[in-house]
């Protein structure tokens, strides 16, 4: 009986730290992008094997999509809600240049979402579509204040609310990638200021 006992908990399938995967999955996509780390080392930092990490998230897609989600979730999502606290668009600049150049402990510089919009036709579906779906709600919202900009006199009438948005992503995307590559934040800070005082 103890024999058999013994053998059935052998056989039980080790408890999942779901939070601890999408911890390191989350940084090392972050760090390395998501073509630079495979799920094998995934499954080493993590300390999970293959076959527990495809059953809690089916597949790498599975994996990628619930890592971005906890990027939003962690680092993109506290953003939005300071700048939804901003009375200007001056305001709004100055809060995603801090958001660009602030030098966060323990987690990688640059952008997740950068990194995964520069290899986005090699993800899979349901990271592509979650990918997609931040990145026009973060243009919509972008849209939001430059109409509000305008109303206010910060901004051109002749500057529509498209390329308002499209100027700020375009600058956004480049400054995140040269913080990644690791480039002087002090430069970085400066050229993207410079970049903004065209709208602020």
């Amino acid at each position: 009986m103890t024999q058999e006992k013994t053998k059935a908990a052998r056989g039980r399938p080790k408890t999942i730290n779901r939070e601890r995967i999408l911890d390191v999955a989350m940084k090392a996509y972050w760090q390395e992008g998501t073509r630079g780390v495979s799920i094998n080392e995934i499954c080493k930092l993590a300390e999970v094997s293959k076959p527990g990490l495809y059953r809690e998230f089916g597949n790498e897609d599975g994996l990628m999509e619930a890592a971005l989600a906890a990027y939003i979730e962690q680092t993109f999502s506290p953003l939005i809600a300071t700048l939804e606290s901003q009375t200007s668009l001056s305001g709004v600049l100055a809060e995603l240049v801090e958001f660009v150049c602030n030098e966060r402990k323990e987690l990688p510089d640059g952008c997740l979402m950068v990194k995964m919009r520069d290899t986005q036709t090699k993800l899979g579906d349901k990271t592509q579509n979650a990918l997609a779906e931040i990145h026009y709600q973060f243009m919509a919202f972008i849209e939001g204040w430059a109409q509000r900009a305008r109303e206010g006199g910060e901004i051109p009438e002749t500057m529509s609310n498209q390329f308002v948005a499209d100027y700020i992503d375009a600058q956004l995307t480049a400054a995140l990638a040269q913080r990644a590559r690791g480039e002087d934040v002090e430069k970085v800070n400066a050229v993207l200021k410079m970049a903004f005082s065209v709208l602020a």
